[in-house]
């Protein structure tokens, strides 16, 4: 169970501080259930309210720890998605991701979409348009948990990791 300041990943709406762990008053709900209420990070607007023991079927879990996260980075040398043609598969892939808040997966994500980006522009082609909404999701959602756990600003988490990615992909092009 989460207490009330903790900050979590929430599927696909990213990461979320848990304000208060309260009842609804609406009716049909048992006044009796807890729910914790949440504010999205990436979102500041948005209010979340999910059921208390639910967390694991709802896609919630702990932000990652800086160990975790420079973990997590140090796995971008071979982090990529098998790449699927058929862009409907290709979504289903990209959407499943997201709503489980799967952090490697969304590492992979970004990896794999900006280079097959790169590779388009190479060819004088733009990405498709689905590729490009699920990369600014998956960058969202994790450069915001990335930039919790690391305790750096979003901006320059981002240019390290295109710096990153640039220099795999330099190597790559070296071989």
């Amino acid at each position: 169970m989460f207490e009330k300041g903790d900050l979590v990943t929430y599927g696909c709406k990213g990461v979320c501080e848990v304000k208060n762990i309260t009842t609804l008053n609406l009716e049909g709900i048992p006044k009796d259930r807890l729910y914790y209420e949440m504010q999205s990070m990436v979102n500041a607007g948005s209010r979340i309210f999910s059921p208390v023991g639910q967390e694991e079927k709802n896609a919630m879990r702990a932000v990652l720890t800086k160990e975790e996260a420079e973990e997590l980075l140090g796995q971008l040398p071979e982090c990529r998605l098998c790449w699927e043609k058929d862009e409907r598969r290709r979504e289903e892939t990209y959407r499943r991701i997201i709503n489980h808040s799967d952090a490697r997966g969304m590492l992979c994500m970004i990896r794999t979409i900006t280079d097959y980006g790169r590779e388009r522009v190479l060819e004088g082609r733009r990405m498709p348009a689905m590729d490009g909404r699920y990369l600014k999701a998956a960058e969202d959602n994790l450069y915001a948990e990335l930039s919790i756990a690391m305790e750096i600003p979003r901006s320059a988490l981002k240019e390290y990791m295109a710096a990153r990615m640039g220099e795999l992909s330099g190597a790559l092009q070296a071989l």
